[in-house]
């Protein structure tokens, strides 16, 4: 009699075993589109009741010992959205709000009106500043803005044509400075008729304002291995008095002499070996000129800068230029933002140029199946997990971020149906067996 009413509640567990693993199975298929989502597995065990003989052992039925999340890596879904981000390899996104934080593998961030990067219930995505190191603290997107900066040095590299026509340096067009009155007439195309080539540079005042200076080279008659080099500005952007536009005015300020001093001057030479280097270059502490620019705009007009034209060279090829670079930039605001495997979330400015804001930080576990979920693609610290480890993508074992990318969920809709059909089995035997046994109690009741 025992030993039946026993299998009465065999099949009791059974039933709450079985439907407990269904409700997994369920939870699973639903979640097939969850973002991040990791497919749970619910763990079976046998259930025992204490105070049997050795030998003689019967079972009680089954229980859930655990509902165990299976970590596997999911695949991607490329979004070509910069602010999808996925984790490939190890490693948790870290989301607080207030002192409070969380791990999650979803990545459909957002920047929320304050421009912090948050995850989709609003609560801030952490990462490290723009050195890439310290503590974790939240991202902001929009305070980041790149501060105007002067240009103070010029570098201008390339080839002058070893063949280009000569001219009798003293018949260049005559150009007043740059703020002299009374101002010249000459124009831009003047200079061009005489000169072999020129470009273009642009440079920054005190304000961040931009300014173009056009460079001439000049190739001198009287020495077949010798140029001379002038710059020019607008007239509307230095001129005292007057209404002239487009005019070119010259700068000046102090040249290199060739011999390791600077001295006054508005013009540079550049003289070459018969090999077609240069004979000459500025040693360190020194520069081809030296400019200060009277800009009229109301930034500091005694600004001085450095312009270096090295390396140049003079070969029987088409005059170019291989290189422009200064070191000044204008105001800029962020206009669009790239996320590198490596966490470094870099802002494009509308300046043309970039900056490093800060790096998504990961963090990972011990023990992550000790993770304890509560919702919201959310993850939180327990003592079966551990304390979490902080890194960076793609350094020691933290995996990388993919921008563009979403990690879908790890469920298996068609394995998922499979053990469906497996439990739908033992939960229908199980109900079996409660069934057989009453039927048995009852042929026992009509024995008496």
């Amino acid at each position: 009699m025992p030993g039946i009413v026993n299998a009465l509640f065999a099949g009791r567990a059974g039933i709450a075993s079985h439907g407990t693993a269904i409700s997994v199975v369920g939870d699973n298929i639903a979640n097939s589109s969850t973002v991040g989502y990791k497919a749970s597995r619910a763990e079976f065990a046998d259930l025992l009741a204490g105070g049997q003989p050795a030998g003689k052992t019967v079972g009680s039925g089954s229980q859930i010992q655990a509902v165990t999340p299976i970590a596997a890596q999911g695949t991607f879904e490329f979004t070509d959205r910069t602010l999808d981000l996925g984790i490939d390899g190890k490693g948790y996104f870290v989301v607080a709000q207030g002192p409070e934080r969380f791990y999650t593998r979803a990545g459909n961030f957002k920047v929320d009106s304050a421009g912090f990067l948050v995850n989709q219930d609003g609560l801030a995505v952490l990462g490290f500043g723009t050195d890439g190191y310290g503590a974790l603290e939240p991202l902001n997107i929009n305070a980041v803005a790149q501060d105007g900066i002067r240009s103070e040095n010029v570098t201008v590299t390339g080839n002058v044509d070893a063949g280009a026509t000569a001219i009798d340096v003293t018949t260049i067009p005559t150009v007043s400075a740059a703020g002299a009155v009374p101002p010249s007439t000459t124009t831009y195309a003047q200079l061009s008729d005489a000169a072999d080539f020129s470009t273009v540079v642009q440079v920054f005042d005190s304000l961040s304002v931009p300014h173009n200076v056009t460079f001439y080279f000049f190739k001198d008659s009287a020495n077949a291995n010798s140029w001379v080099v002038r710059g020019y500005v607008n007239s509307e952007e230095v001129d005292t008095t007057g209404t002239a536009v487009g005019l070119p005015r010259l700068i000046a300020g102090t040249v290199w002499n060739g011999t390791n001093a600077m001295t006054t001057g508005n013009e540079i030479s550049l003289d070459f070996n018969s090999d077609g280097t240069r004979s000459a270059s500025p040693t360190a502490g020194f520069y081809d000129m030296t400019a200060v620019i009277p800009w009229n705009n109301g930034s500091t007009s005694t600004d001085p800068i450095n312009i270096s034209l090295d390396p140049f060279t003079q070969y029987s090829a088409r005059s170019s230029i291989l290189s422009i670079s200064q070191d000044g930039r204008g105001v800029g605001a962020v206009t669009n933002l790239n996320v590198a495997a490596n966490g470094e979330i870099s802002a494009l400015f509308d300046n043309g140029q970039s900056s490093v804001i800060g790096t998504i930080g990961l963090v990972d576990f011990a023990n992550p199946d000790g993770l304890n979920r509560i919702g919201s693609n959310l993850l939180s610290q327990s003592s079966s997990s551990g304390d979490p480890i902080i890194g960076r993508p793609d350094a020691g074992k933290m995996g990388v971020v993919k921008s563009g990318a979403l990690e879908l969920s790890t469920v298996d809709i068609a394995s998922e149906f499979v053990k469906l059909i497996s439990l739908q089995r033992g939960f229908q035997a199980s109900s079996r067996i409660i069934t057989t046994v009453n039927q048995l109690l009852n042929d026992i009741v009509q024995l008496a």
